[in-house]
């Protein structure tokens, strides 16, 4: 175990107060005189000590050691020295920090969280891969910017599959639908390393894709119902940074794609090595607490459908530009900028690195002062400097382009977490897999219209100019008509859920 020491002369006040129980990181049970140990909290093994001494009048000197392992696999060596130097701070009123929410988290709530986090790291390298490598599969297939789009676009059908699937997860819980599309996803993505032409590699990513799109949404679902109220998009933009980092990981390798014509199958072939971690995941994922209780006290699941309307013509309107402003990004920088594999792995990893500081960023303010200026203003900047990037070159396009990811991050973690926030316990897997459907097929829309539009014209910019309103639209959507959910509990816009605290119910 970790030890944090403190030893300081203090007045006797304040060193009485170190004598009391804990309720800042955790609420602390008092075991015998100057012995305390977690009721609860973030702990795997916990326990405080705490001695004191005359030291001079009025005066005591207080030696204190805790002694801790927190419950956060993996993860535990980014945190484990943040929470040295908290437990040793003289205040220990409960209050936010940037690293953890003012809330006491639980175990199981800190060790579903972390494996969360490792699914996402998964999850990220197996979104991206169709889009960051078809531009070398068509080289070797001799395929045009439109069918490269059409292709794209038709990944999207493997979404429906999903959604038909994801509901069982309102009955049967998270977790195992979580492992089985995690598997799905990694062997239909490392099946695209054996195709022949587009039409075989389409297939096989149209499966991986609509696996892999329904995993992030429980994903997300798993943790914004989870964690605490004040700390919900905080814990998105850790998820997201989880994710950046898969997808970095393809950016890692992709470079093997010059290499030969058809190396770029190396990058497809790597996804079976997330099979042990997947086997990992298996032995420590909990099922979330939200689906525990619902399932105990029989929750209705109503679904308030003027709210999925209003999400659902974001999503569509949303997807609809940043899919093809996204993911033609390599065909423009390979075919208009002349860049190579290697290059646009320099490039894309420049502009996204930094991306997850903006993620906590956003994730802190977005809890402390609303989700919407921070969505609606990130989602119109961004998505206007993501058409600017297609215009320039040079320093330009990096700047343009590093602003745009920069904030339709920030947005997306505002926002990310509406689709579980709107929607009651027993109906939000649906609702996602619906909203993943409505969203796939502005994408698709997105991809068809402008890859046709800029074979038509010879330029991505401009077909991407005749979809920029639609993101203009989400953040209309968001600044006046979305309801604001920062620091509330999500009984509150489902009032047919119990809270987590409800007794359980006597059996009948």
């Amino acid at each position: 175990m970790t030890e944090a020491r403190f030893r300081q002369t203090l007045s006797r006040e304040e060193a009485e107060g170190l004598l009391e129980p804990r309720v800042d990181f955790l609420v602390e049970h008092q075991e015998s005189p100057g012995v305390f140990v977690q009721g609860e909290g973030p702990f795997q093994r916990y326990r405080r000590t705490v001695q004191t001494s005359p030291a001079s009048e009025g005066m005591l000197l207080v030696e204190e050691v805790t002694e801790f392992r927190l419950a956060m696999p993996v993860w535990r060596p980014i945190f484990t020295p943040l929470m040295r130097r908290g437990l040793v701070e003289v205040d220990r009123a409960p209050r936010r920090r940037a690293w953890w929410p003012r809330e006491v988290l639980t175990s199981r709530s800190t060790t579903l969280v972390s494996v969360l986090a490792v699914l996402n790291v998964v999850a990220g390298y197996l979104g991206v891969i169709i889009s960051q490598t078809i531009s070398f599969a068509s080289k070797e297939f001799e395929a045009s910017n439109s069918l490269q789009a059409t292709t794209l676009a038709a990944l999207r059908i493997g979404v429906v599959l999903s959604a038909l699937l994801i509901g069982r997860a309102d009955r049967s819980g998270r977790r195992p639908l979580l492992l089985s599309f995690a598997l799905a996803a990694i062997l239909f993505t490392a099946s695209g390393a054996l195709s022949t032409n587009m039409l075989s590699l389409g297939v096989s990513q149209a499966l991986a894709r609509g696996f892999g799109t329904g995993l992030l949404t429980l994903l997300t679902l798993a943790v914004t119902e989870e964690v605490p109220a004040g700390v919900r998009s905080l814990s998105v933009a850790l998820m997201a940074m989880a994710t950046g980092f898969g997808a970095a990981l393809v950016l890692v390798v992709l470079p093997t794609a010059d290499i030969s014509t058809g190396s770029w199958r190396i990058v497809y072939a790597l996804s079976l090595m997330f099979l042990p971690v997947l086997w990992w995941v298996a032995k420590n994922l909990p099922e979330t607490r939200r689906f525990d209780v619902a399932i105990e006290h029989h929750s209705s699941g109503t679904v308030n459908y003027r709210r999925f309307a209003l999400l659902a013509v974001s999503s569509f309107c949303g997807a609809l530009f940043l899919s093809p402003a996204s993911q033609l990004q390599n065909q423009y920088l390979l075919g208009e900028r002349g860049f190579s594999a290697t290059k646009i792995s320099v490039f894309r990893l420049l502009i996204s690195t930094p991306v997850g500081l903006v993620f906590l960023a956003a994730g802190y303010f977005a809890d402390r002062y609303g989700r919407k200026r921070i969505g609606s203003m990130g989602m119109a900047l961004g998505a206007t400097m993501a058409l600017i990037s297609y215009y320039k070159s040079g320093p330009a396009l990096w700047i343009s382009s590093l602003l745009s990811v920069w904030l339709l991050g920030a947005s997306y973690t505002a926002l990310r977490g509406y689709q579980t926030e709107l929607f009651p316990t027993r109906a939000r897997a649906k609702i996602g897999g619906w909203l993943d459907v409505i969203a796939v097929t502005g994408s698709a829309t997105g991809l068809i219209l402008v890859g046709w539009l800029s074979d038509r014209w010879g330029s991505i910019g401009q077909a991407l100019l005749m979809v920029l309103w639609a993101p203009l639209l989400v953040a209309f959507l968001v600044s006046n008509k979305y309801p604001e959910t920062a620091s509330q509990e999500l009984e509150k816009f489902n009032p047919g859920d119990s809270p987590l605290d409800s007794p359980r119910p006597k059996p009948t």
